[in-house]
């Protein structure tokens, strides 16, 4: 979960050059390495080393913090069922526009998770159009997604830890 919240672009993002070098999660790793070989080192502090790698659209509310994960992920037990409803398209002239509700079942009020959204395309071609917090057990969305979205996909290749 960890390194598609910070490796995953949406599209039309920049690619990064440098394959693995250039990711955010490696560098992360590689931190780690240099900053704790032969010490100890606690969940807070990967998790703080991690969150130093944080993109803007991975940070809750945001702050560059992973406490939300610690809380919900590493120390929690749910595992929440996640689902889009009511999906609608509305095209408003010069984009297309998506509305409709995530749901997140199964869970606590306060389980937060990043959870990456797809278009579903032509020829079923996917690709990643944001990353949104489910913090609660529904809420509203409205987002631009690309011409020719047919279908809206809630985490479709399984990076999320769900029911």
């Amino acid at each position: 979960m960890l390194r598609h919240m910070l490796d995953d672009e949406p599209s039309g993002a920049q690619a990064r050059p440098g394959g693995a070098e250039d990711s955010r999660f490696f560098r992360a790793l590689l931190k780690l390495r240099e900053d704790y070989a032969g010490k100890p080192v606690t969940t807070r502090e990967v998790l703080q080393v991690f969150a130093e790698e944080l993109p803007p659209r991975g940070r809750y509310e945001g702050k560059k913090a992973l406490q939300w994960f610690l809380e919900g992920w590493v120390n929690g037990t749910a595992v929440p069922h996640l689902q889009l409803e009511n999906v609608k398209f509305t095209d408003s002239g010069h984009s297309l526009l998506a509305t409709g509700t995530r749901l997140q079942k199964n869970a606590p009020n306060d389980l937060v998770t990043s959870v990456p959204l797809f278009a579903q395309l032509a020829g079923n071609r996917r690709v990643l159009i944001a990353r949104v917090f489910a913090d609660g057990p529904d809420a509203t969305f409205r987002i631009p997604v690309p011409a020719g979205t047919r279908k809206l996909l809630l985490d479709p290749n399984d990076t999320v830890l769900k029911n």
